[in-house]
C-alpha cells in the first residue's frame, strides 16, 4: 500500500492557494459573485491538458505540485461547481483509466472565511485519500452522511 506524505506536503502547499482564492473570495463577500474551488491529486503526474479544455476563461488552475492542482470555477454554485468537477473527473478518468484520482471540493458559500474555506478543502483531500476515496468527489455533504 502506498504511503503518502500528505500532511507535510499539504502544508506547504496549503499558502499557495492564498493567491488562487483570495481575489475570487473578496468578491464574493463585497458582490456576491459565488465560487467553487477543488483540489485534484494523483499520486502520479497530472497532465495540466486535462483541465484546459474543460475550463472557461474565467476559472482559474493552479499547478501545486506535479501530482496536485487547485482549481477555482468563477460564478458557480454548489451543484454547478460539483457538475464542473464531475466532467474533470469523466475526461480524466476515459484519458487514464488505470490512475486513481482524489478529488475535494468546496463552495464559497459554506464559509465565512477563505482560510477556513482552504482549511476544509485540504481536510477533505486528507480525508479522501486516507479513505482510498478515488475517482470521487468528497465535500462536505459526503462527509458528513458517511462519518
Amino acid at each position: 500500500m502506498n504511503t503518502h506524505p500528505i500532511e507535510v506536503m499539504f502544508s506547504a502547499e496549503f499558502e499557495k492557494t492564498a493567491s488562487l482564492c483570495g481575489d475570487f473570495f473578496y468578491r464574493y463577500q463585497r458582490y456576491e459573485a459565488n465560487f467553487s474551488m477543488a483540489l485534484f491529486y494523483s499520486c502520479d503526474p497530472i497532465d495540466k491538458s486535462v483541465f484546459d479544455n474543460i475550463l472557461r476563461q474565467s476559472d482559474k488552475c493552479l499547478k501545486l505540485l506535479d501530482n496536485l492542482y487547485a482549481i477555482v470555477f468563477d460564478m458557480t454554485s454548489q451543484g454547478s461547481g460539483m457538475k464542473a468537477v464531475e466532467n474533470i473527473l469523466a475526461q480524466y478518468e476515459a484519458q487514464h483509466f488505470s490512475q486513481k484520482l482524489y478529488i475535494s471540493f468546496v463552495s464559497a458559500e459554506d464559509f465565512n472565511t477563505k482560510e477556513a474555506m482552504k482549511s476544509n478543502l485540504f481536510s477533505l483531500l486528507n480525508y479522501a485519500i486516507k479513505e482510498a476515496k478515488s475517482n470521487q468527489v468528497v465535500d462536505g455533504f459526503y462527509e458528513l452522511e458517511h462519518i
